[in-house]
């Protein structure tokens, strides 16, 4: 089993990847849905809400502000939450050990030092005004978010540098289709048996 990373800046179209290759059969992960599943548990909820004890009631956007705006809260939700997207990801692992390749997207791939967890990364990239205009369409998303997440995240261009594959999203679908044509022949002459 080869375990392929997908990561990217925010709106760089990771999920549209990921969704794209669960349509071609491979099996995917999902951190960013994972970690929304995760916040819908109460019990998470009354834990996050202990770590940041001035967020009277679980709110995703201000638990979002409270995170963007201090490196601290920022590291606190990463120790709370990283184990458990480890574990799930050690669960998907595990559950699908039989397949020639998985994918798993994991936005903070290099921030959180998840590499060692893959055996293959791929980053997405695409224009700068292109990442705006997606963000832009997410419900409560501001342009004060977007410049805190680019401030905060290692560039698009240096996720590009660290990956061993690097998808344009930027891209209509048959551009996309020979990037994932690329990808597949790469992987097979990577990982031959």
């Amino acid at each position: 089993m080869i375990t392929v990373g997908i990561t990217g800046s925010y709106a760089s179209g990771k999920s549209f990847l990921l969704d794209h290759l669960a349509g071609m059969g491979y099996k995917t992960f999902s951190a960013d849905t994972y970690v929304s599943d995760l916040y819908k548990d109460l019990a998470i909820q009354q834990q996050v809400l202990q770590l940041f004890p001035n967020l009277k009631v679980f709110d995703k956007k201000k638990l979002a502000v409270e995170i963007y705006n201090s490196d601290l809260s920022r590291d606190k939700i990463h120790e709370f939450i990283h184990p458990y997207v480890t574990r799930a990801l050690d669960e998907f692992k595990n559950k699908n050990n039989k397949e020639r390749y998985i994918f798993a997207e994991i936005p903070l791939l290099f921030e959180a030092g998840f590499t060692k967890y893959f055996d293959f990364i791929v980053a997405t990239i695409c224009l700068d005004e292109s990442r705006l205009k997606r963000a832009m369409t997410k419900p409560g998303f501001t342009q004060w978010i977007y410049d805190k997440i680019k401030q905060i995240q290692i560039s698009q261009e240096e996720k590009a540098r660290m990956a061993d594959f690097v998808l344009n999203t930027d891209s209509n679908l048959l551009e996309l289709e020979h990037q994932l044509e690329e990808l597949k022949k790469l992987l097979e002459w990577k990982y031959a048996k």
